[in-house]
């Protein structure tokens, strides 16, 4: 029986959304004409321009000003020059993003060998073992209840050392503590931990990718044993303080567009509600875009092909702000910041790598989604991962070959040049995630892969190379949900040691703002509505202090982005978000 309590909370947040709707802001009536020092349109057949028309949220016009007032069906347009000394560009778009992990770990204690800016303040670089343990005491004394949990996340093996459930002991034997692994497919728990949530041994033993004598979990282990843990920090107020810091952050990069590559996570009707009330907020500069999750729909529903009918059903529950797309993602192998990527060669130190689905559950994902006319989407990082990719797409197309279906492999970690050429002959694009070789390449030279395999790291000079199209993600939180980042470790493929590693996979910037942009948007299905800054398309732009083509590159991830216009309705980054 449905309580009093949970009808009372669920009225609550539908007038949050009521309010909300009523309170956005909606285009000026008329066409409006923007100024700026230049336009970087990401049409080939146009890339320069500075002046642009909208009207009703879609691009009019573009060219110089008298191009621009005389396409414009208007005797007196509203001529807005509040960009006139700055840079608009086609808004950023983010295909790789996960809301339920941000509003998650963001509300957390961030224990990370890199520095992270959120809405909560700048977090200090931790790295090493002594320091890592060090930071958590420090976080332990200034906690004054015991019963308060300890929950962290940023802990990665190769920069902090090893970690057990007995050196957690060792930071208290009574508060409950959870380490959350920089990769989020790892959770690491101290004895109190353990028995606040009631799990016990015979829990653990239960999983292959569980160990109860060091408190950890991992991949699909996490998902199945970890599930009390999940729903702590799914908890709907910190869940929600969560979701509004995950939108500054978002803004904060600069993007118009974000899509959730596997929807949902935890929960699709919490995670939806929650979102959906997120974005209908007045301040919410930017689009939602979900891809569902095959193998949480897998999980929930015992088969592929039920999954498949789960995915569509969730079609029907898109709005304009949280939409919805006929495209699917499954998983391959295990995480890079995990090290559990499949690889062809030995780790160094000869562990191996994990799948996150079975090779027969991933065939079945593929064979299910494929034959209804899915886009489909595969998180694979190794290159014996990508094999079994590759082999089964091949098998997949030559049983059906029609219809032509748009395949994206998400984060390509680490690839050989034979696998690229490959793909270019299959037809398969990349989502990658261009960061990895500054935080990864260091260490990973180091533990692990060696030298010549962590310079390979996000290979993306390869695919040029190689013909094959590709788009850049953040994963956030694996990396910051900034485009210009992104951009900056293509183009320099400057490790945190200040190295460069991997000089032949630089690539032009040219390719490197495609990939935030236009690329992006045809990994998602949207070329034709958003990408680039062209007649018909939504009126979606970043605006930046400095054109990055005018800058030296090691500066580009420096840009002051002063904010976006979405449907045109500028929306200025909060100086609060810039702490």
């Amino acid at each position: 029986m449905i309580g009093v309590s949970f009808l009372v909370a669920l009225a609550g947040l539908l007038v949050l959304w009521l309010r909300a709707e009523l309170q956005r802001p909606f285009p000026t009536a008329g066409p409006t004409i923007y100024t700026a020092a230049t336009i970087i349109t990401m049409d080939p057949k146009r890339p320069r321009a500075t002046a642009v028309a909208v009207d009703d949220g879609i691009i009019v016009a573009v060219g110089d000003l008298d191009e621009v007032r005389a396409q414009t069906n208007a005797s007196a347009p509203v001529f807005d020059d509040r960009f006139a000394d700055k840079t608009l560009i086609a808004g950023f778009i983010e295909p790789h993003l996960h809301p339920s992990l941000a509003a998650t770990i963001l509300p957390l204690d961030i224990v990370s060998a890199m520095e992270w800016i959120t809405p909560q303040g700048r977090s200090a670089a931790v790295r090493g073992h002594d320091a890592f343990l060090s930071r958590l005491r420090e976080l332990d004394r200034a906690m004054g209840d015991d019963e308060e949990w300890l929950l962290t996340w940023g802990y990665h093996q190769p920069y902090h050392g090893e970690l057990s459930r007995s050196l957690l002991d060792g930071i208290s034997a009574t508060r409950p503590i959870m380490v959350w692994q920089r990769s989020v497919h790892e959770m690491y728990f101290n004895t109190a931990g353990l028995e606040r949530l009631g799990l016990t041994a015979a829990d653990f033993d239960a999983h292959p990718q569980a160990d109860w004598e060091t408190g950890h979990v991992w991949e699909t282990g996490m998902l199945a044993v970890a599930q009390p843990m999940l729903a702590i920090l799914a908890w709907p107020p910190t869940y929600r303080h969560g979701l509004a810091m995950m939108r500054a952050v978002i803004h904060r990069g600069g993007l118009t567009t974000v899509a959730e590559q596997g929807f949902p996570q935890i929960s699709p009707n919490g995670e939806l509600l929650m979102l959906h009330l997120e974005m209908r907020k007045a301040d919410t500069p930017f689009r939602f875009v979900l891809v569902p999750n095959a193998m949480y729909l897998m999980r929930e529903h015992g088969n592929a092909t039920d999954a498949e009918e789960a995915a569509a059903a969730l079609l029907d529950r898109s709005t304009d702000r949280v939409r919805l797309i006929k495209h699917a993602k499954y998983y391959a192998d295990g995480a890079i910041f995990s090290q559990l990527m499949q690889m062809s060669e030995p780790y160094l130190d000869g562990h191996h790598g994990e799948w996150m689905m079975t090779p027969e559950q991933q065939r079945d994902a593929l064979r299910a989604f494929w034959r209804r006319n899915w886009d489909i989407h595969i998180h694979v990082n190794g290159d014996a991962g990508l094999d079994l990719v590759l082999d089964q797409i091949e098998e997949q197309r030559a049983a059906d070959p029609a219809p032509q279906k748009r395949v994206v492999l998400e984060h390509y970690g680490y690839a050989r040049d034979d696998q690229h050429a490959r793909l270019r002959e299959l037809g398969v694009v990349v989502s990658n995630n261009a960061y990895y070789v500054h935080e990864l390449a260091p260490i990973y030279a180091q533990h692990g892969l060696g030298p010549e395999r962590a310079a390979d790291i996000s290979p993306v000079g390869g695919l040029a190379r190689a013909g094959v199209r590709f788009s850049f993600h953040s994963d956030y939180p694996m990396a910051p949900a900034e485009p210009l980042k992104l951009v900056w470790a293509a183009v320099n493929r400057v490790g945190s040691d200040g190295q460069v590693w991997g000089e032949d996979q630089k690539i032009s910037l040219d390719l490197a703002l495609r990939a935030v942009t236009i690329e992006a948007a045809w990994s998602l299905g949207l070329e034709d509505e958003i990408g680039s800054i062209e007649v018909g398309k939504r009126a979606d732009f970043t605006v930046l202090e400095q054109d990055p083509y005018a800058v030296d590159p090691m500066a580009i991830k420096d840009i002051p982005v002063w904010g976006t216009v979405l449907g045109g309705v500028s929306y200025r980054v909060s100086a609060e978000s810039d702490s």
